[in-house]
């Protein structure tokens, strides 16, 4: 009985770590392509009002990749990274979140999108250091949005909390999901930092960090002008 008890707990323990092993890996692996995104949409210059933007910001939230699809119901899923500027002009390390969403109504179509979130204000980033925040349902917060797809259209809201930037690649028909929320990943925050931590202790107090994300942190700080 003692031996059998032990091998449970040897293999309870092992399940426990690789748990623990592919979340960190999932951790890095996003960290791997919110960095790709600020390079490719951030660096390619292209988009000036959107440059312009995070130049001034006081935070960012990058999401790789954004997938949205549905037949007459839809919805879209992504993971994300939520970092703050601090007064020095560096990064903080990053805080892990999804952003998700569903709708009914006519759509049919895929699309992959990269989106980024640029938070012009300290309301903007309270905000989103809720437990969760309902993109564009926020009280007194206001949300703009820069498309950047294919046909190059625009349109911004001149002082808005966050300005939503989204470059798409596929074809969606129908109205845009509303509602989107970003949620913290838990699981993500505490496999990333070996302990349990809340974003605002990530992202406002610093209270730890993980050098796998200084390369995305030096790259957007490269990225500032």
């Amino acid at each position: 009985m003692k031996r059998f008890l032990a091998l449970f707990l040897c293999v309870f323990t092992l399940m426990g770590a690789g748990k623990s092993y592919a979340a960190s890996q999932d951790a890095i692996q996003i960290l791997l392509e919110a960095e790709a995104t600020a390079r490719h949409v951030l660096g390619s210059k292209r988009y000036k009002e959107l440059n312009d933007a995070f130049n001034k910001a006081v935070g960012v939230v990058i999401v790789p990749r954004l997938l949205k699809g549905g037949f007459i119901v839809g919805g879209e899923y992504g993971n994300a990274v939520l970092l703050s500027k601090r007064p020095n002009g560096s990064w903080s390390y990053p805080a892990f979140y999804t952003l998700g969403g569903g709708s009914v109504g006519f759509q049919i179509g895929l699309k992959d999108s990269q989106m980024i979130y640029v938070i012009r204000t300290q309301a903007g980033l309270e905000a989103i250091l809720d437990d969760q925040f309902k993109a564009g349902a926020a009280a007194g917060i206001v949300v703009g949005s820069f498309g950047g797809s294919v046909d190059g259209s625009t349109t911004t809201s001149m002082g808005a909390d966050i300005l939503a930037f989204s470059l798409d690649r596929g074809l969606f028909g129908g109205g845009a999901v509303e509602g989107a929320v970003f949620a913290k990943r838990a699981d993500l925050n505490q496999n990333f930092y070996a302990q349990t931590v809340e974003p605002r202790q990530i992202v406002l107090e610093g209270m730890v960090s993980n050098p796998a994300a200084d390369s995305l942190r030096a790259t957007l700080s490269a990225l500032q002008e």
